[in-house]
């Protein structure tokens, strides 16, 4: 019996030395184009932004979208409701307006906004 564990451990040390470790790779190769689809938001026509304004704020008569919107780029955790979307059906993404201490908020994830001055 001593003679057969002496001659499986050398057997046991030649084949973990000399195995063969073989390692599956899958390569994947894609082709074509990714399409992009530009986000873009359109504010409210001037009159229906002061209309839907004065339902946040009645104390407001009048909005200059060039400066008096501050845009925030990251969501706040206000509940919003449809009083505070202010984006046109031509958007392809909301625009969320809140007033907090009579300075006028908007956030939209879009990347393009147009202030429909119109």
């Amino acid at each position: 019996m001593k003679k057969f564990k002496l001659l499986i451990i050398p057997i046991m040390l030649l084949f973990m030395f000399t195995a063969t470790y073989c390692v599956f790779t899958k390569t994947v190769t894609k082709t074509g184009s990714i399409e992009t689809v530009e986000t873009s938001a359109v504010f409210l026509d001037n009159t229906s932004f002061l209309t839907k304004i004065q339902v946040l704020d009645s104390s407001i008569t009048t909005v200059d979208k060039t400066n008096d919107l501050n845009r925030v780029t990251t969501l706040p955790t206000v509940t919003f409701t449809d009083d505070n979307l202010f984006s046109d059906q031509s958007s392809n993404m909301p625009i969320y307006v809140w007033i907090d201490n009579g300075t006028i908020y908007y956030y939209t994830g879009a990347t393009t906004v147009d202030l429909n001055n119109i």
